[in-house]
């Protein structure tokens, strides 16, 4: 398992300019409570976890299906919970901060 905490400055380098998830005037227009994270950004973490296991192999021949299912905001803690099976393994990124699924999916090498 990793974590990471996303914080604004993450999120702002991550992300392009003028949009809510770089922007807090625009995440506060659309009524969001913060800066919202890529989900590739707080998938980071799991993704880190496939690449330590499976190296080379994954970059080169690797699949990965990801899906963003609750938001993670700045200020937000991430875990990755990978599961492998083989060449296969499932995939879950829990907000600690909230207790909720961020993103949920599969992926083999």
């Amino acid at each position: 398992m990793r974590t990471l905490t996303i914080t604004e400055a993450l999120v702002r380098e991550y992300s392009r300019r003028g949009n809510y998830h770089s922007d807090a005037e625009s995440a506060a227009a659309l009524g969001l409570p913060g800066l919202v994270a890529q989900g590739m950004q707080a998938a980071g973490p799991a993704y880190a976890e496939l690449l330590d296991t499976w190296g080379e192999e994954f970059l080169a021949h690797g699949q990965i299906d990801l899906r963003f299912v609750g938001p993670v905001y700045a200020g937000d803690t991430v875990a990755s919970m990978v599961e492998f099976s083989g060449d296969e393994a499932s995939v879950t990124v829990l907000n600690e901060t909230t207790g909720a699924t961020a993103v949920a999916g599969a992926a083999e090498c």
